[in-house]
């Protein structure tokens, strides 16, 4: 019961937090720059990190994005282990999103990136979090 209430305190906090990018923050030399940060920052845990990277964090205050940070470390104790890309969308003209599954054992959480790419960066226009797969795979 801990994890659900925690899990939905979670998702509260992302439903606050506006996830569309518009700052230098969310601007990436090419894919594999964006996945190195993206993959770096939710296996250990970094929310507060990721947040900020991908422009995730302009209406959060410094002491929410620090609780939100804390709120995951307590629902996950380990960093992640493994990663998986669980789906991907080529839409064109490089526009993609993406679905990402973070887990250790059975615990598991999933990042959505919606991304273009203009050939001298890749933008991540809309990022979000959450523990529950339904909520982020409702995008594809």
């Amino acid at each position: 019961m801990r994890i659900f209430q925690t899990a939905a305190l979670i998702f509260g906090c992302l439903l606050a937090a506006p996830s569309f990018a518009q700052d230098e923050d969310s601007i990436f030399r090419d894919y594999k720059h964006l996945r190195s940060v993206l993959d770096k920052n939710m296996m250990q845990r970094n929310m507060v990190d990721v947040m900020r990277a991908f422009g995730a964090s302009d209406e959060m205050t410094p002491e929410q994005l620090t609780a939100l940070e804390k709120r995951v470390r307590g629902i996950f104790s380990r960093d992640f282990t493994n990663v998986d890309v669980l789906r991907s969308d080529d839409m064109g003209n490089g526009w993609k999103q993406e679905l990402y599954a973070y887990w250790n054992g059975a615990s598991y959480i999933y990042a959505y990136v919606l991304m273009h790419d203009q050939g001298d960066r890749v933008n991540a226009i809309h990022f979000k979090f959450n523990t529950a797969f339904a909520a982020l795979n409702e995008n594809f």
